[in-house]
């Protein structure tokens, strides 16, 4: 709805504009206007420079052929030809239109003077300008994302603490997968959200969330890894009660700025003790303690893929994103 309102006043801004400044075919402002706003802030700019960038290949297209065969239909064909090869050559495919049609202006009015192209020129500027501006602004989105964030630290807390009750039962028939289902779910709106919002800000830090989210994403398939093993221990090994407790801790303290050092010297401490155990006695424990070791060891690239996160941050992200990452006013 916002992007139809843009368009609808930034094209008749831009007509008025034109004409104030006694420009013939305004109306052509307006249209550039409406072609330039783009879903993001970004993609407008790009499309913007772009544009500008091919005027001046248009314009010195079309004086070469118009000079040398003529203002006629087929000398605009030529200079199209030529123009749609070059722009495809400079990636400038997305400025074809807006500057085949200011070429027209050339074609009907059989001349191309300083001031013909200068009345062009001015029509872009106008058209794209406008259309710029208007897209600037974009709603922010950094509260949706901070809600989501919350959702998914509330999903994988979800998983983790239903990991720390069934890793302890000897009946787990009715612990499924269905838990991960509405995480993934989450993880890819989030990732869409993200993407969004670096797109629509020009902070050198808008990666941060994009970072978080392949972070999370990359916790859930260890987290998967860790249900199957879970299913898979048919005994219930003496340490299954601190790997349990482990895994309630990492549930309720794994949070956004949880560097998670403290639940890796833990986790630590917990394979110390594993190896100082008395050996298995039967085949079956030998089997189910590997599997609760190869929890263990998931669990720390878990957790390490947190810690590799909080490390990567530059300052700015943590002034941004954690000090003052609450305020609706960042975004």
């Amino acid at each position: 709805m916002l992007k139809l309102v843009k368009i609808a006043v930034g094209s008749a801004v831009s007509i008025f504009l034109a004409d104030m400044m006694g420009l013939s075919y305004s109306t052509a402002a307006g249209i550039i206007t409406l072609l330039t706003i783009q879903d993001t802030s970004r993609e407008t700019i790009v499309i913007s420079v772009k544009r500008i960038f091919a005027f001046l290949l248009a314009t010195f297209l079309s004086y070469m052929v118009f000079q040398l065969a003529g203002y006629h239909v087929f000398a605009y064909g030529i200079f199209l030809f030529l123009f749609i090869a070059y722009c495809a050559l400079l990636r400038l495919s997305d400025a074809v239109s807006i500057n085949a049609v200011l070429v027209t202006h050339y074609l009907l009015e059989r001349d191309m003077s300083l001031s013909l192209i200068g009345n062009e020129a001015g029509l872009l500027l106008i058209g794209a300008g406008i259309g710029t501006l208007l897209n600037l602004y974009m709603p922010g989105k950094g509260t949706e994302i901070r809600a989501m964030q919350r959702t998914l630290e509330e999903d994988l807390q979800r998983v983790l603490l239903r990991m720390s009750e069934y890793i302890r039962k000897e009946d787990r028939s009715d612990y499924t997968g269905a838990c991960f289902d509405k995480l993934q779910e989450d993880i890819s709106a989030g990732k869409r959200q993200a993407f969004a919002y670096m797109n629509n800000t020009f902070f050198q830090e808008s990666e941060y969330f994009i970072v978080y989210m392949n972070m999370r994403e990359q916790q859930t398939m260890v987290l998967r890894d860790i249900y199957k093993k879970i299913i898979s221990v048919r005994t219930i090994p003496v340490q299954t009660e601190q790997v349990s407790v482990l895994l309630y801790e990492t549930a309720v303290s794994f949070g956004e700025c949880n560097n998670a050092v403290d639940l890796l010297d833990r986790l630590s401490e917990i394979l110390r003790g594993m190896k100082d155990s008395p050996l298995p006695v039967t085949r079956e424990e030998f089997e189910d303690r590997a599997v609760l070791y190869g929890i263990l060891m998931d669990l720390e690239y878990f957790l390490r893929l947190k810690k590799e996160f909080v490390d990567s941050l530059t300052k700015e992200q943590i002034r941004r994103y954690w000090a003052l990452g609450q305020s609706e006013d960042l975004f």
